[in-house]
């Protein structure tokens, strides 16, 4: 499974992400992702957004088996369920230069 994460706008404005492939990772982490992108329950992509300001914004790729899921929302518009699997992203995201992409 390949995640690809980038969070951006809040009051900073600062673009972070990272990309995480669980072929690479140790046993326990890859079990950690697996179950972490399992309990956000995500099986189709979707697009949402609040209309607050200063929002974080998130866009999120996982790609697994040739499924591919992609969403994107706001900070507001993340259900409960995968706000632990963002949390996990975060912790591994980095600032991006401009036109960087995630790595």
């Amino acid at each position: 499974m390949r995640i690809t994460f980038t969070q951006s706008g809040g009051f900073a404005g600062l673009v972070k992400g990272c990309r995480i492939d669980t072929l690479v990772l140790a046993a326990d982490e890859r079990a950690k992702v697996e179950t972490l992108v399992a309990a956000a329950g995500w099986t189709e992509s979707w697009e949402r957004f609040s209309e607050g300001r200063d929002r974080w914004q998130f866009e999120i790729t996982i790609d697994r088996d040739a499924v591919c899921v992609h969403v994107v929302c706001d900070d507001s518009c993340l259900p409960p369920v995968a706000r632990p699997l963002v949390a996990f992203l975060q912790d591994h995201a980095v600032v991006q230069k401009p036109d960087q992409k995630p790595e």
